[in-house]
């Protein structure tokens, strides 16, 4: 996206050399120690003597961008490595869990015999990726100089049966013979989350040669190798930006009267401790004197990239070399295994449909498909059954070892991507991470926090209701109503959300406190599936409890959120977020990231439609019906013909008017996963969803990755509109709307819809009486109850209606309150009976005042304790 620049002596990117404050060093004991490790690590090696890297620690570590074009793990709980990549090169590399990532990097850089040029392979190539295999993750990488000179050629898989990455790598000679090149790998680790303080070194493993590196710990370690050896002697780990192996090809010279690079590894060193490190090779392109460089053009070897501990049987010496071996033995074999491992998994799954217009649309969609799973299982971590939300960190190359990014568990996130799988057939997988929500995420008293790691200790400590609903919404999915988490676990959220909500520390945007639509949908929802499962445990009690509570924020959701005075449109409508559950009273609501300062009743999203799909409120309610045009005409827009809406006005989470990273402010640009809810939303108002489906298609990069967020049609020069910015891509919970949009339109319903929620408040909900003036539900006259009042009166045909009300012979009147208009004709009004209420008193008026009063008796209703 857009145009790369190199500086002259950059290791990988521009972002390399970013003014960036160096991270202080450790202790000299600490150093010493991590030698210790390296020197001893991984079995018969030994540190091979060429000196040591000095002045680190190099330049500050960030991560890889984030738009990633391929990326995959062994479908199994063998192997616990997951691989990423970006313009053709590995990016990060996660291990042993997948929120932990080892790797900034990993490509080639190409030059020529005679010293005259360098390429870096991510930028002087132009990539295209495909899957090796329709129905695995196996990807085939085609990188072709721009020059013309050469192609590199990857097949990219883990071992299945190890901890290592495997590319299978062809470089071929588009001009000249192998005689005329050299080619160079570079890696750039980070292990354990980690990139500033790793040591390097270069290892003899039983007379193979590996490129090691440790974390600040000495615990953890990678080991690059491959099936043909370097050059003797040119291997060199160096601080990045100071003497790393880029920084050295590209070196100055004196070249008469000026200076210029001079393409030619002068640094041999054998390690670089405690620092930001990078290692670099010479591979031998005639494999130890085996092949005749001077004629042969092509040549295949096999790159390994293992993981472990530094010593013992799991050392990732000893897994490089174990996975070589099985490699040299039998690479169509191991690459075999892994495809057929993942195939199998797909033939698990619930076919797809076929949905669209053409066979050739169908089968796109149903690629797509298996595409869209398949990374939602490779974001689920091996050994607890977590899912991240994504696998990368957004603009990760600004961003460094402080910024943990989005692999992470957030429970919004992993209750969306489950939810798609169990859609998809793999309740299996879903029902994993729902156990692993209550055993290790779940907080002593009930809440679960705003994200974790896979080991449960919490990233960000924020309070969002919705997350401590969703997994209560999940376990009623699965049928895991048991009673030992009954009690232990979803009586314990379910009690927390009635002591804490409706109002929520953050919504789901995470920026803001107050009463959120799509919060309290998501409270409704868990605390009736909560009210079933007490049900199903034989607890009456808080069955009643629950439901109660429920059906109260299910009739006052609106009175909190729903504005009818507000500046946009005609002024009914969802707000965003209101802070204090009075959404007239045009209260400052600041917007996080820079946002600036606002009347909440000005900011709005399309949270509100979480209403409809998690069965709280029907489609064609006015509330959803009366929201719609003022979210289109505030933040949807088209590009090629396809509707996507921002997350909100004046956003600030995403890059700046120029281009450059998101750093705290920015611009926040169109969300694909909106036009999926809208889509989702069209299925269940009865509609035709097949133009969001193609929408979010074509948000997708040419991998079929759907991203967190696209360019708008306001996009900086350089940027395509209606291609992903530079946050996160893929984010799984867009893949996984994916897949619950295309099953709905097949379908006509909301596939992932709770039953339970959408058959008391849509289809049982109480209807007013045809020819009736006035109408309610008895059930609800009593107190502390809301109250839903239906009019359909003279003043029906009026512009506005309102009612005026209060208790026990009109004491305690408040604010009258607007009433919104039905498809049946009736006007209708909630209100929330107060708890000593023995009557409630009330009359009608519209705009000039004109008064339906029952003939002058108003309406009387007696409540009932």
């Amino acid at each position: 996206m857009g145009s790369t620049m190199h500086d002259a002596i950059s290791p990988h990117s521009v972002a390399w050399h970013a003014a960036r404050f160096l991270r202080g060093r450790r202790s000299g004991l600490l150093a010493l120690l991590l030698v210790w490790a390296l020197l001893f690590a991984g079995g018969p090696h030994q540190v091979q003597a060429a000196g040591t890297a000095p002045n680190g620690p190099g330049y500050s570590s960030i991560w890889a961008p984030s738009n990633k074009a391929f990326l995959g793990t062994a479908a199994n709980t063998v192997s616990d490595v997951w691989f990423t990549g970006f313009n053709g090169i590995i990016s990060e590399v996660f291990f042993p869990t997948a929120d932990t990532a080892n790797t900034t990097d990993l490509q080639f850089l190409i030059g020529d015999s005679g010293h005259t040029w360098v390429d870096e392979e991510k930028v002087a190539t132009t990539s295209s990726v495909q899957l090796y295999n329709a129905h695995s993750l196996a990807w085939q990488v085609t990188n072709t100089a721009k020059s013309g000179r050469y192609r590199i050629t990857k097949i990219i898989y883990t071992d299945p049966a190890r901890n290592s990455l495997i590319q299978q790598v062809t470089f071929t000679a588009l001009s000249g013979t192998l005689a005329n090149y050299l080619l160079y790998v570079l890696y750039n680790p980070a292990i354990h989350n980690a990139g500033n303080n790793n040591t390097s070194s270069t290892q003899s493993y039983n007379g193979r040669t590996m490129l090691v590196t440790t974390d600040s710990s000495g615990n953890y370690a990678s080991a690059l190798a491959a099936s043909i050896p370097y050059v003797s002697g040119m291997t060199s780990s160096g601080f990045v930006g100071v003497n790393d192996g880029w920084t050295d090809l590209k070196a100055s010279s004196n070249c008469g009267s000026t200076s210029c690079p001079d393409y030619t590894m002068t640094y041999t060193y054998s390690l670089a401790s405690n620092g930001n490190t990078a290692q670099m090779g010479l591979l031998d392109l005639s494999n130890g004197g085996s092949i005749n460089t001077s004629t042969a053009t092509s040549l295949t070897f096999n790159l390994v990239l293992s993981f472990g501990q530094t010593s013992g049987s799991t050392s990732a010496t000893t897994v490089a070399e174990q996975t070589l071996n099985a490699t040299l033995s039998d690479t169509s074999n191991m690459l075999a295994t892994y495809v057929a491992q993942w195939n199998s998994f797909d033939n698990s799954l619930t076919s797809p449909p076929a949905v669209g217009s053409s066979t050739a649309i169908q089968q796109a969609r149903q690629q797509e498909y298996y595409l869209a799973a398949n990374v939602l299982k490779a974001s689920q971590d091996k050994q607890t059954g977590a899912f991240v939300a994504g696998l990368g960190v957004p603009w990760g190359d600004t961003n460094g070892d402080s910024d943990a990014g989005y692999h992470l568990v957030w429970e919004r996130d992993m209750y969306k991507i489950a939810s798609a799988l169990i859609v998809a057939g793999d309740r299996a997988d879903a029902l994993r991470a729902v156990q692993w929500a209550f055993n290790t995420q779940q907080q002593s008293d009930g809440h679960f926090p705003q994200n974790s790691y896979v080991n449960g200790t919490p990233y960000w400590n924020g309070i969002q209701m919705d997350e401590q609903a969703f997994p209560i919404i999940l376990a009623w999915k699965l049928g895991v109503t048991d009673n030992s988490t009954f009690v232990n676990h979803i009586k314990k959220a379910a009690d927390y959300i009635l002591n804490n909500g409706p109002r929520t520390g953050q919504e789901r945007w995470e920026e803001n406190a107050g009463y959120s639509p799509s919060t309290i949908a998501a409270e409704i929802a868990g605390l009736l599936c909560a009210a079933d499962i007490a049900r199903i445990n034989g607890d009456t009690t808080d069955q009643t409890r629950y439901t109660n509570a429920a059906d109260y924020y299910q009739g006052m959701v609106q009175n909190w959120t729903f504005t009818t005075t507000g500046p946009l449109g005609g002024g009914y409508y969802f707000e965003r977020i209101d802070g204090n559950g009075n959404p007239n009273d045009g209260a400052s609501l600041t917007i996080a990231n820079g946002g600036g300062t606002y009347d909440e009743r000005t900011i709005v999203d399309a949270g509100f439609l979480e209403l409809v799909r998690l069965g709280v409120m029907p489609a064609d309610s006015p509330y959803i019906t009366l929201s719609l045009p003022v979210v289109d005409a505030t933040l949807k827009e088209t590009i090629n013909g396809y509707p996507y809406w921002f997350r909100y006005n004046h956003d600030g989470y995403g890059e700046h008017s120029d281009g450059s990273n998101y750093n705290g402010t920015g611009i926040g640009r169109l969300w694909p996963v909106l036009t999926a809810e809208r889509g989702i939303y069209t299925v269940a108002a009865g509609g035709d969803a097949d133009l969001y489906l193609s929408a979010l298609m074509a948000a997708a990069n040419s991998s079929g990755m759907i991203p967190e967020q696209i360019w708008d049609v306001a996009a900086p020069s350089g940027y395509t509109p209606g291609t992903p910015t530079k946050s996160m891509n893929p984010l799984n919970w867009a893949m996984g709307e994916y897949i619950v949009l295309l099953f709905s339109q097949a379908n006509h319903r909301v596939m992932d819809l709770p039953s339970i929620t959408y058959s008391r408040y849509v289809t049982n909900a109480y209807q007013p009486h045809s020819g009736w003036v006035v109408d309610y539900d008895p059930n609800q006259l009593h107190p502390g109850k809301a109250l839903t009042i239906y009019y359909n009166g003279w003043l029906a045909s009026h512009t506005h209606v309102y009612i005026r009300w209060g208790e026990n012979g009109w004491q305690h009147i408040p604010p009258d309150a607007a009433l919104v208009k039905r498809n049946d004709g009736f006007w209708q009004v909630t209100i929330s009976v107060p708890t000593d209420a023995t009557q409630i008193n009330f009359a009608f008026h519209d705009d000039a005042n004109n008064w339906d009063n029952n003939g002058g008796g108003n309406w009387n209703v007696p409540i009932t304790a």
